[in-house]
Formats: C-alpha cells, sequence, structure tokens
C-alpha cells in the first residue's frame, strides 16, 4: 500500500457541513458566472439547507446589486435576456408606464399599429382607451390580451411559433403575416440601445420581427426606458438611421444623443 493510500480524503472546505453564508454566497456568484442562472430549489440540495435559507441569502446579494432574483432563483445583476416577461413587467414598471403614456398620445384613431413583445409595449397596450375604431396588430399573446379590453380597439394575432418565456408568436409564419400589411405606425421594444451600433436585442427572432416591422411602415417607434440606455445585446437590430422615433422616461447619455442626431432619430424624452 503507497504512502498516499494511508493519508485522509481531502476535504473540500466549502462542503454543506461546514459552509458559512458568506461561503455560500460565493459560491452562488460562482454558479452565476458559470451558467447565468442559479436555482433554490438546486442550491438548497447541494448546500443541504432549507429552500428559505437560499432565498436569503438571494436577497442579501440582490440588496448588494450582485444578483437579480428571479421566480425560483436569481440572474445576475442587469440582465434580462431567458427572464420570463411575467418577471420582467416588474422592472421599472413606473419607468415603463410613463413612456407608455407618452406613446399613447402619439396614437389617433381610425388607424392600423402593430406592437411587438415587450414588458413597455405591454405598458401601451394597457393605455389604449378612448378609441372608436383603433386596429391593433401583435404578436403577443398578453398585449392582445389587455387590448381587447378596451371598446374599440379590433384586435388581430400574427400566427407563429409559440415562445412561453415570452408568451408571443415568432418564425417564418409570423414574417410571412407582416409583410402583408402597412401599418400606420409600429410600436417596438428594444433589449439594449447602445452608442456604437443602435437598437439591439439578445434574440434573433425578436431582430428579425422589429426588421420586418420597419419596413412596413413610415413611422416607427421605439419604447425603452433609461435603463436600456448604454447597454449592449448580441443582435443589432436596426441603426438609430433606420428608426423613426425613440420614447424614454429620461433624457438619454449624451453620446447617444450625438449618435441619435447623427441618424436623425427624433427622441421624446419624460
Amino acid at each position: 500500500m503507497s504512502a498516499s493510500a494511508l493519508l485522509p480524503a481531502r476535504t473540500d472546505p466549502r462542503t454543506k457541513l461546514s459552509m458559512s453564508s458568506e461561503v455560500r454566497k460565493e459560491v452562488i456568484l460562482e454558479r452565476l458566472d458559470r451558467d447565468q442562472r442559479v436555482s433554490v430549489l438546486e442550491l438548497s440540495t447541494e448546500f443541504g439547507v432549507s429552500g428559505e435559507t437560499i432565498r436569503r441569502d438571494l436577497k442579501d446579494l440582490e440588496a448588494e446589486g450582485a444578483v437579480r432574483r428571479v421566480h425560483g432563483g436569481a440572474i445576475p445583476a442587469g440582465r434580462t435576456a431567458d427572464v420570463p416577461i411575467t418577471d420582467r413587467i416588474r422592472f421599472n414598471a413606473l419607468e415603463k408606464d410613463a413612456v407608455a403614456q407618452m406613446a399613447r398620445n402619439l396614437i389617433t384613431d381610425d388607424c392600423a399599429i402593430f406592437l411587438d413583445t415587450g414588458t413597455t409595449t405591454l405598458s401601451l397596450a394597457r393605455h389604449l382607451t378612448g378609441f372608436k375604431k383603433l386596429r391593433l396588430y401583435t404578436n403577443s399573446l398578453m398585449i392582445a390580451q389587455a387590448a381587447c379590453q378596451h371598446f374599440g380597439v379590433r384586435v388581430q394575432m400574427t400566427p407563429g411559433n409559440l415562445r412561453p418565456i415570452e408568451q408571443d408568436l415568432v418564425g417564418y409564419d409570423t414574417l410571412s403575416y407582416i409583410q402583408q400589411f402597412h401599418f400606420d405606425m409600429v410600436f417596438m421594444g428594444a433589449a439594449a440601445i447602445a452608442a456604437e451600433y443602435g437598437f439591439m436585442d439578445y434574440e434573433e427572432d425578436e431582430a428579425r420581427i422589429r426588421q420586418a416591422l420597419l419596413k412596413q411602415t413610415a413611422r416607427s417607434i421605439m419604447l425603452a426606458d433609461h435603463s436600456k440606455c448604454g447597454k449592449t445585446g448580441n443582435v443589432i437590430t436596426a441603426a438609430f438611421s433606420s428608426v423613426s422615433t425613440l420614447v424614454t422616461d429620461q433624457r438619454p447619455p449624451a453620446n447617444i444623443l450625438a449618435a441619435a442626431k447623427r441618424g436623425d432619430l427624433e427622441i421624446i424624452h419624460g
């Protein structure tokens, strides 16, 4: 028998038997850096602690600005990709409502508009009161449900493949349907707004739909709260010069204002 066989097994100092709250948080951040999402259930099983203990850890980390809590777990702070729309509705809700009210004032009755998937466009759908003959097209189930509550708004859904996280319809059939129409106005969301690239998204499906909508209207309007300014996605959706108007709740940073001016992009802000 070798000498090494007589030595006791090496023990990870961060085992679940000895793991303090601070060490758990360190491991949670490592997991987030690696996987971009953690689950309360998986962490409580791994650490041998209750789900409530993990939720307290995540609450502490969120208070420190290190994570963002979502249903069943957490994601890195500042990241919204892959977060269900039902969770994202709560992010910057007052700011999105302010944007929606400004956008509502741009709409006239007896016209055809398209609202694409997004939490700010969903907020706009909830403000569509006072119309008699407004035709609204959308690929979002939640927007359709919100808009059809208003008298005087006729709602038409696109076909397509359902994305459960976004509660919307995307794909070839959606694009083909959009290409059959001309809309008086289209209202779109944006995942990120970067001075160097313009409007950006995290998903190709969303970017393709927005690119198709830009070709089917004379008035394209991006809705975004101030938190989107200065962020970058991984898909370039549209240059500032390709969009008519940006509606946001605060005056954008100077570099975005300068890029918008070069692209002849109108900015309406709170």
